[in-house]
């Protein structure tokens, strides 16, 4: 993996709990590759000035608000907002103070049939509010897991996954989902619930006792639009908060089991092992640069 001081990331500064990972510049000209993907929590303060950057970028909020300026036009960002911004594409994106934004991004190179046949990619930049915007950010959530363990073929899995992740974004455009609204506004709060809360939660129970649902209708709402189960959702979480700071921070195993609230550190192990398919620690060792 191709390696880059600080100063010369993208990479915006001001931001917590950020997974942000760097897969290099392409080789050859043309070739349509993944630079970097991201998903940053953005502080106070957060503001991104640019004249342009040598490639293109895909940002989605999930949380909060904030605005974004596209060669002098400005939007509003809020959960569901999209925007993407070619190569040399001035841009501006400042956080709400009040309401800090959670948003994923990937930047990448190079033309892909399905860039060239999508008019929301055919553009310099463009913006858009999306309804379905949680299976987008699943895809945002798979490519960073596929980057961070580096497996066998993780950049012609991550690639592919970005070609699955443009197409769905031009169906949603396309195609806008009539699902109920109320059922719908309830997986949407869930959801919400669980990005904001998963360190601290450890159960199904706590879950529906804090957004007022019964377990059974709670479970079932969930996995209607988001294909697993709330727990499950929430274990992935945590091991992929985890991943970031086996591989960021050096913290012992025992201390990341305690921060994200496992009273025993071999169910945080068995946990850690059943998402990525190693040990903690022989992810530490194996990832340990």
């Amino acid at each position: 993996m191709q390696k880059m001081k600080k100063s010369n990331l993208h990479f915006a500064d001001l931001v917590a709990d950020a997974r942000q990972f760097f897969l290099g510049l392409p080789q050859k000209e043309n070739s349509f590759t993944i630079v970097s993907v991201g998903c940053e929590s953005c502080l106070p303060g957060y503001t991104v000035d640019r004249g342009g950057l040598s490639f293109s970028v895909m940002e989605l909020v999930v949380e909060g608000e904030g605005k974004v300026v596209l060669n002098g036009v400005t939007h509003s960002l809020s959960p569901g907002s999209l925007f993407f911004y070619q190569n040399g594409v001035a841009h501006r994106i400042k956080n709400n103070n009040r309401k800090p934004m959670l948003k994923y991004f990937i930047a990448f190179t190079g033309k892909d049939s399905i860039l060239t046949h999508a008019d929301f990619f055919s553009m310099e930049s463009a913006f858009v509010r999306l309804q379905n915007y949680p299976e987008l950010s699943e895809l945002f959530e798979l490519i960073l897991i596929n980057t961070a363990t580096r497996s066998l073929f993780f950049r012609e899995i991550c690639i592919n996954l970005l070609r699955v992740l443009l197409l769905k974004v031009g169906q949603n455009i396309d195609s806008p989902s009539n699902v109920e609204s109320g059922a719908w506004s309830t997986y949407e709060r869930v959801l919400l619930h669980l990005r904001k809360n998963y360190l601290r939660l450890k159960s199904m129970s706590q879950l529906a006792e804090e957004t007022h649902l019964d377990p059974a209708y709670l479970s079932r709402v969930f996995k209607r639009f988001h294909k697993e189960s709330p727990y499950s959702c929430l274990v992935r979480m945590k091991m992929e908060h985890a991943a970031s700071l086996l591989l960021k921070s050096g913290k012992l195993i025992k201390e990341v089991a305690y921060e994200l609230n496992f009273e025993n550190p071999y169910h945080f192990s068995r946990s850690f092992k059943n998402i990525f398919g190693v040990s903690p620690e022989q992810f530490s060792k194996r990832y340990d640069h």
